[in-house]
């Protein structure tokens, strides 16, 4: 601290300022240097927006709903460990409620209170965009390869 007192004393300006300020120059100058990645990959940005149409397009077509429903209907149990969720706990807690598509958006489910499931934050966000079958396929292999070892 009392280094970076004497330089603002010196310059001015505090030091992090100062490469906060030369970041962005280096940023400015290789973006007009190399171009958008748009510009450069218009195959993968072409790819990228179709399936950002296509997410939203099959979101939009979902049943509106309120996740506390969800909860509810669920009686507060984590679908995917089967534990209790506290419903005292908010987010960004990891064992805080969220909804988990049980088939994901992005391997053509619907956004329906059919397809959803209360999960734990953690939970939810280890699944990823698996499905069950696909994780119980992966912890299935792994029991073999340790009970194996």
């Amino acid at each position: 601290m009392v280094r970076s007192r004497a330089i603002k004393e010196a310059t001015g300006q505090w030091p992090h300022r100062k490469y906060a300020m030369q970041q962005r120059e280096y940023d400015k100058r290789r973006r007009a240097e190399q171009g958008h990645w748009r510009l450069r990959y218009p195959e993968a940005a072409a790819l990228a927006d179709a399936r950002r149409r296509m997410l939203i397009e099959r979101a939009v077509k979902g049943e509106p709903f309120a996740p506390k429903d969800v909860h509810e209907r669920d009686q507060w149990t984590c679908g995917l460990c089967r534990r209790p969720v506290d419903p005292g706990l908010a987010w960004p807690h990891p064992m805080s409620a969220s909804v988990d598509h049980i088939l994901p958006l992005s391997q053509g489910g619907s956004h329906t209170l059919a397809n959803v499931q209360c999960a734990h934050l953690s939970c939810n966000c280890s699944k990823g965009d698996q499905t069950i079958e696909e994780i119980n396929e992966v912890a299935a292999i792994i029991a073999v390869i340790v009970d194996a070892g």
